[in-house]
């Protein structure tokens, strides 16, 4: 491949190879393009860098402080256990199944109406809270 220098007139570059793959040559006493802008681009880093340091330290305040109260931390970690806990306690249905394929699941007839009696009065006293019981 053939060197050839080419004076472009840009601030004394100069290409070497010719071709697709040209390089920047310097030029007697001048460095190349690509040198003098990375040059001035570390140049300009560097300023930038010295007057981000100098705003940083003026600006650099005390940490806020942050607390979190007791009942905060009961309640997070209440919700914890609640989003582990599975929707269906599988050992406590195999459980009931056994007893009640022996026969010997005996449900309480009257607790069972308890518990429907209150699960109703929760919902009406929750749809209208004003309401008072007699």
């Amino acid at each position: 491949m053939a060197v050839k220098t080419v004076n472009s007139g840009n601030a004394g570059n100069a290409t070497g190879l010719a071709g697709a793959n040209s390089t920047p040559a310097k030029v007697k006493g001048e460095a190349p393009v690509s040198e003098a802008r990375a040059a001035k681009t570390s140049e300009t880093a560097r300023a930038g860098a010295g007057e981000y340091a100098k705003s940083a330290k003026r600006s650099a305040a005390p940490a806020a402080e942050v607390s979190i109260s007791t009942r905060a931390k009961e309640m997070a970690a209440a919700n914890r256990v609640a989003r582990e806990t599975p929707d269906v306690r599988e050992d406590k249905v195999e459980h009931y199944k056994k007893l009640i394929k022996n026969g010997e699941y005996k449900p309480d007839a009257g607790k069972i109406a308890d518990g429907i009696a209150r699960e109703a009065i929760k919902d009406e006293l929750s749809a209208d809270p004003d309401v008072a019981l007699e």
